[in-house]
């Protein structure tokens, strides 16, 4: 076995170590008791954060706690927002990891539900939808999602 493999074999717990941690390690959303919100509905694994469009740098990113009987969280309503999904699956002597983001502006008095996964090799997605139970999926498209860029 040529020395660049057993290299590759050595590092794999310290990436995987740095890509679950280093990558990860974002304060976790805690409102403030006048910040109105709206309930975020999860299904999918991983992490799952956020920051205001307003504020330009990663370091005002926040992770969501999600409870894990309800798998709800809640978000800030009535401002931009961009949500990110954070995805890392390992298998023999490979990581895979990938971000999927998305924009919209959360308003008081809906209920979203917020799908991510990982479909291939490092390649994930997420999706939002509004609960409206007036119709027969009680889903219906969020109008605000943009591509999450902002």
């Amino acid at each position: 076995m040529p020395m660049l493999s057993l290299t590759r074999i050595a590092l794999l717990p310290l990436a995987v170590s740095l890509a679950l941690s280093g990558c990860t390690a974002f304060p976790v959303y805690q409102p403030a008791a006048n910040e109105p919100t709206v309930p975020l509905k999860v299904s999918g694994w991983g992490i799952i954060t956020f920051k205001y469009c307003v504020i330009e740098s990663d370091k005002s990113r926040q992770q969501l706690s999600i409870d894990d009987k309800t798998l709800t969280t809640s978000v800030p309503a009535g401002k931009p927002i961009m949500l990110n999904a954070y995805r890392a699956s390992s298998g023999y002597q490979v990581v895979h990891y990938c971000n999927a983001r998305l924009n919209f502006t959360p308003k008081a008095g809906n209920t979203y539900v917020l799908n991510s996964g990982m479909v291939g090799e490092g390649k994930c997605f997420v999706e939002l939808v509004r609960e409206d139970l007036s119709t027969d999926t009680g889903l219906v498209p969020e109008p605000s999602v943009e591509p999450g860029s902002c």
